[in-house]
């Protein structure tokens, strides 16, 4: 393996994420400075590891496993980006401003960006991906936090104009998971990876390795200060943190909870955490299918979980425990503190099972992941014991990553039965974390439009405090339908030899490398 060696030992200064505060928009362009590296000249190899289940596409927009976040802003710059404090900041565009009614936004873009290939990137880009996002034949996650978008088109070469149906006050925010890839040619997407970042795709096989190279185009404020980054797929945690111990690896990622005492232990290595978590590690059920499509039934399962003990054994105390069933932290801006906890209670589940019809006897099925987040099927075990108690059964099956995939992504399938083991990387903004229960974005399948409405609702004020209202009757609505099982407030664990500077991780629990270089270089 190239590169990294243990005299580059970890020099990494801890950022952490706050909660975003919302954007309030203003009459003129509102724009947020960032911080970036200094000038460097590419050296060395950052080797990245990457258990079970590597990088299976190049696309963007269509991302639909979390390995594969380092590429959006080493490859795939927005028009924004997200800071370490949680806010977003211009990236491809330099400003942006807001009609008076919040139903307009207009971005201006830098004029000196170019693909990797040399092709300049210009407004005409940046309209084609976000149509892309909102095209409902393409499977983009992205889609939901710009659904109300009627209308985005270029005005100049280098100004957008984007149209709502409804007021939002956070626009900026909203366009933050929307990357800017190379559309001439669609069907190279997943295969080829043309951004504007200061990385290019070298060397790609699908699921196994990743080879990034300094883009020559580049003319950012974020210098490529390596000469190659290679993502290597790890065949298990356990061989990705003895590598990583070892210093044949110099950065790892979703190292299990039981690894961390040994990687702190290390002088040479540093665990990397945010300030504050969004991710949550949640259960999907399909809420179409029975007998999850009766909210009793959710309800009884969510009673049946003991979200304590599972945070204490399964994440050893690393993680928030979901007590009310909520998609934001207890300890996140804009959670309701008044939300009633779902107390640990099985009598109480059995009561709403046979309530909504599922009879005694009857076997669920967890579905999880078998190459990597062993804490899930500790969780699993938890649940299996417990329901056992009141004469339920569950079934533990455990799949690679893409089979686990395939069985309920993209959002539509039907998949009755099945608890399937998901994390959720969600947006620090309340507003927009809240929106992943909004119809069509979650794999629950779950449709309300009353929900909705308040998601739009919140979209649009920009007073905090009658916006806080809208928020907490959301919550108290999740709550209380249980479209999805929350049940903890955990993000991926990242380390870092000590010779790597400038990384950090963000609320979502993933890996930003676009500032990281190697400590004297």
């Amino acid at each position: 393996m190239h590169g990294l060696k243990r005299r580059w030992s970890l020099a990494f200064a801890t950022v952490g994420v706050a909660a975003t505060a919302l954007v309030t928009a203003a009459a003129g362009p509102a724009s947020v400075g960032t911080t970036h590296a200094r000038a460097c000249k590419p050296y060395g190899t950052l080797s990245y590891g990457i258990a079970g289940g590597g990088i299976t596409g190049l696309d963007p927009n269509t991302i639909s496993n979390a390995a594969q976040w380092p590429l959006q802003s080493l490859v795939y710059p927005g028009l924004v980006e997200i800071t370490p404090d949680g806010t977003v900041a211009p990236s491809l565009a330099t400003k942006w401003k807001a009609s008076p009614d919040l139903k307009t936004w207009w971005f201006w873009l830098r004029r000196d960006v170019k693909y990797s290939d040399g092709r300049a990137f210009t407004s005409a880009d940046a309209v084609a991906n976000i149509l892309r996002v909102l095209d409902p034949k393409v499977p983009s996650q992205a889609r939901g936090n710009i659904k109300d978008f009627r209308s985005v088109r270029a005005i100049t070469k280098y100004e957008i104009r984007i149209k709502l149906g409804s007021p939002s006050s956070i626009v900026p925010d909203q366009m933050f998971l929307v990357r800017m890839s190379d559309l001439s040619d669609v069907s190279k997407l997943n295969t080829v990876g043309n951004g504007t970042g200061p990385y290019k795709v070298a060397d790609f096989v699908p699921n196994q390795s990743l080879t990034l190279v300094p883009n020559t185009y580049y003319s950012g404020p974020n210098p490529a200060c390596f000469k190659k980054i290679a993502f290597i797929r790890e065949p298990d945690p356990t061989s990705m943190v003895t590598d990583f111990t070892s210093g044949r690896l110099g950065m790892i990622w979703q190292i299990p909870v039981s690894s961390v005492p040994k990687i702190e232990s290390d002088k040479r290595a540093q665990i990397i955490s945010p300030k504050t978590v969004s991710s949550v590690q949640a259960w999907e059920l399909d809420t179409t299918s029975p007998p999850f499509d009766n909210a009793a039934a959710r309800q009884a399962l969510s009673y049946a979980i003991d979200r304590a003990t599972m945070v204490k054994v399964a994440f050893q105390g690393q993680a928030i425990p979901s007590l009310a069933n909520d998609l934001l932290s207890s300890k996140a801006a804009g959670y309701d503190k008044a939300l009633k906890p779902y107390a640990f209670n099985l009598q109480k589940a059995k009561q709403l099972f046979q309530q909504a019809g599922v009879k005694p006897g009857t076997t669920f099925t967890f579905w999880a992941q078998g190459d990597k987040n062993p804490e899930r099927i500790t969780m699993a075990e938890i649940l299996q014991q417990d329901l056992q108690k009141i004469g339920y059964n569950l079934n533990i099956v455990q799949n690679d990553t893409s089979t686990w995939l395939q069985k309920f992504y993209p959002a539509g399938k039907s998949y009755p039965g099945l608890i399937i083991a998901n994390g959720l990387s969600l947006q620090p903004n309340p507003v927009l974390g809240l929106s992943f229960a909004t119809s069509g974005k979650c794999e629950c399948n779950w449709n309300n439009k009353q929900f909705d409405a308040l998601y739009f609702k919140a979209l649009g004020m920009a007073d905090q405090g009658k916006r806080q209202a809208v928020l907490n009757q959301m919550q108290s609505m999740f709550s209380q339908a249980v479209p999805v099982l929350a049940i903890a407030h955990q993000t991926n664990i990242l380390a870092a030899q000590k010779g790597i500077v400038g990384a950090w991780e963000d609320a979502r629990g993933n890996t930003h490398l676009e500032n990281a270089h190697f400590a004297g270089h």
